[in-house]
């Protein structure tokens, strides 16, 4: 699924990744830089305009200028928690540090398409990516990586959603 960013989405967008990257490096939090070449504030750009791009597909509201670390979790579709993963590149895979970092009920890989074109690869429930991923170091220690091929359609992620409204709006 391709999500299209406008000029005011993107400058939004930068306006936000310059205030986290100011706001943690004056707090001592460091990125965890992946990709060499990039800046921390290329990274903080990327992870803006994917949660931007999850959030227009499920049209969530989502504060860019939401302050603190979050818990695991970027986005909520109900009541299930979404950490949205990034990656510059289109073939790019789902990566967590370890399995201790998955912390949110699933995750979505976002892959750059174009600065304004954002690629929503898929998504995995959190259990489903600790049975089927595996471990690679890729130059930063090894880490648990799952291939996009695995990924579920982000189509799915609203039928679970919808389902679990169902069930709580039967059950009150």
């Amino acid at each position: 699924m391709i999500i299209r960013l406008s000029p005011k989405e993107i400058s939004m967008c930068k306006q936000a990744a310059t205030m986290r990257w100011q706001m943690a490096r004056l707090s001592g939090v460091k990125n965890q830089r992946r990709d060499s070449g990039r800046s921390d504030n290329d990274l903080d750009y990327l992870g803006l305009r994917s949660e931007l791009a999850v959030s227009k597909a499920f049209n969530i509201q989502h504060n860019l200028f939401q302050l603190g670390i979050d818990e695991g979790a970027d986005i909520w579709l109900g009541d299930i928690s979404i950490d949205v993963k990034s990656t510059f590149y289109k073939t790019g895979k789902l990566l967590f540090k370890n399995a201790e970092a998955f912390k949110a009920s699933c995750a979505v890989l976002v892959c750059e398409n174009l600065e304004n074109e954002m690629i929503i690869a898929g998504y995995v429930p959190k259990k489903f990516f600790l049975e089927n991923c595996y471990k690679k170091d890729l130059g930063h220690g090894i880490g648990l990586i799952l291939d996009q091929e695995k990924l579920r359609p982000i189509s799915n992620l609203w039928e679970v959603s919808v389902k679990q409204k169902q069930r709580r709006v039967t059950n009150d």
